[in-house]
């Protein structure tokens, strides 16, 4: 490994360090976020990586053990999910969203 890339992998936790802060702190950059996360969605379809990037906004406040038992829901599942080991079910899905403040709406496409 060169100088660079340790200086980089060194400022990594300084950088996640700072958007969880921002996410915190900031409820209008956590919705940037947050919309910006479901547009990726809307192109990929990979619930995975909409499940997995939505980790930085639960770490902003809570542990991933603290944010289970205020959804309802076992800790290794919830890793499970963050690990790509489990596909969340739309229950499982309702109460993250549900957990982070926001209302999951399913809504009749207009063909």
């Amino acid at each position: 490994m060169n100088k660079k890339e340790e200086t980089l992998l060194q400022n990594f936790p300084k950088h996640q360090d700072y958007l969880k802060q921002q996410l915190r702190d900031d409820p209008e950059y956590a919705g940037m976020w947050l919309d910006s996360l479901l547009e990726d969605y809307s192109a990929s379809k990979d619930v995975n990586d909409l499940i997995y990037n939505l980790k930085p906004l639960i770490e902003a406040s809570y542990t991933i053990c603290d944010f289970a038992k205020l959804i309802g829901i076992h800790r290794i599942t919830l890793y499970k999910i963050f690990s790509r080991k489990m596909v969340p079910s739309i229950e499982i899905l309702h109460k993250i969203f549900s957990g982070l403040g926001y209302e999951l709406k399913i809504f009749v496409q207009k063909v």
